[in-house]
């Protein structure tokens, strides 16, 4: 099957694209895009399960009962991360774009229910979202990003928590049961905890610890501490809070700047941050994961956001000038994506987190068999839709999206998830 960027019907939205930028950009992102087979809809489609109402991280993760980490044995489930995920596909890939571009609009309404029932019974009285198969002790960052995924796909269904959270605080909705985490119940417990993270030399993990609770900082009064904290530590050299400028501190400042657009603020040292981001994409460095490109792509992405929302007309100005650099030398940029992210593409036609298998630990919790040359969920959608989709964001082409695949891979979808509905009938 033809998919629909490599069709006919494609032809006027790669000419409208031609139009605002050049032949030889046309071609690069075609080249991008020929990465992605038709074969990835129905590996998406594939890891849903019709008797849980989730998508699962891989195909071990589907076609396997268990997995053993540090010595422990853990079943193996669809999970919040994964679906949230899979639902992103849905939104970012071209197949719900007849039906408004969202998955809310796309999907039947029997399996929007599935989901919400199953991301609703996730939630604990404390407020907090957990999967039985892990348990409650889990990592904060493990805990706040299915904090912020359920949170999310609630909303998108048009449903509310079961139980008051966190961000409630003040409200008078808290709970009694609602959980405050130590490290957030002073500002001097908060400064001690974020000195654990060592931002200087762990800017990434540290930065995602610390992004992926900022709701639950923000409610609790610490949002400016939390600024503050890391303002003072930032290279204003090189924009970074890592001492070198590679992907790794590339990878910090992603997850840090997003930090302050979420708090209304301009990123600091925003020159410096995207010529560090910029000079990432192109680089001779090798890759060990998927995650080390798309992040230089957002944290551009995350600099002129701030600019132009929070920075005034010295913010759009330099703005400007940063979408100005990355469109000179984007050509060079996108083909340089494709040669770094192809060898991760596995037999599956997915991706993987490394370059020969995935991440058996997501987040510190255990989400597939180790060692399988195999597809997952975070790096597939990192390595198609999300990097499609931030390329165009970091040129501020967003308009001129072409989508990669359209109404043929959408009935295909469907048709899997329909089959699967059935079988679990059985």
């Amino acid at each position: 099957m033809l998919k629909y960027s490599d069709s006919p019907e494609s032809n006027e939205k790669w000419k409208a694209l031609e139009g605002v930028t050049s032949p030889e950009f046309v071609d690069a992102m075609k080249e991008l895009y020929s990465l992605y087979d038709t074969e990835l809809v129905e590996w998406v489609a594939d890891l849903y399960d019709a008797s849980v109402g989730g998508f699962y991280y891989s195909n071990s993760a589907r076609d396997n009962e268990t997995t053993v980490w540090k010595e422990k044995e853990y079943v193996l489930r669809p999970d919040a991360e994964s679906t949230c995920q899979a639902l992103g596909f849905i939104n970012a890939s071209g197949i719900s774009d007849s039906t408004g571009g969202h998955y809310s609009t796309f999907l039947p309404e029997w399996m929007k229910k599935q989901i919400g029932d199953y991301i609703y019974n996730l939630q604990d009285p404390d407020g907090y979202f957990y999967h039985e198969h892990w348990g409650k002790d889990i990592p904060v960052s493990r805990r706040g990003r299915d904090f912020n995924w359920s949170r999310s796909m609630l909303s998108a269904l048009g449903r509310e928590p079961k139980y008051p959270t966190i961000l409630d605080t003040g409200t008078g909705k808290q709970s009694e049961d609602t959980l405050i985490p130590d490290h957030l119940k002073s500002k001097e417990a908060f400064i001690e905890y974020l000195d654990s993270l060592d931002v200087c030399n762990k800017s990434y993990p540290a930065g995602n610890t610390t992004s992926s609770q900022f709701a639950q900082i923000k409610s609790q009064g610490l949002a400016d501490v939390c600024i503050e904290y890391y303002s003072a530590r930032q290279n204003p050299k090189t924009g970074l809070w890592h001492s070198e400028q590679n992907y790794y501190g590339v990878n910090g400042l992603m997850k840090i700047s997003g930090i302050y657009n979420a708090h209304g603020l301009v990123v600091p040292h925003s020159r410096e941050g995207a010529w560090s981001a910029i000079a990432a994409i192109t680089s001779d460095e090798q890759i060990n994961a998927v995650v080390d490109l798309w992040n230089t792509w957002v944290a551009v992405k995350n600099i002129n956001t701030s600019l132009r929302k929070f920075g005034g007309e010295e913010g759009n100005k330099l703005a400007d000038e940063i979408v100005a650099e990355l469109r000179l030398g984007s050509v060079a940029a996108i083909r340089k994506t494709k040669e770094k992210i192809a060898p991760f593409k596995k037999p599956d036609h997915a991706f993987s987190y490394t370059r020969n298998y995935p991440s058996p630990i997501s987040q510190g919790m255990p989400v597939c068999i180790s060692g399988l040359p195999e597809g997952d969920m975070n790096a597939t959608v990192i390595s198609a839709t999300l990097m499609v989709g931030m390329i165009y964001s970091a040129l501020e082409l967003d308009k001129y999206r072409v989508p990669i695949f359209g109404d043929k891979e959408a009935a295909r979808f469907i048709e899997i998830l329909e089959k699967k509905r059935e079988e679990a009938k059985k």
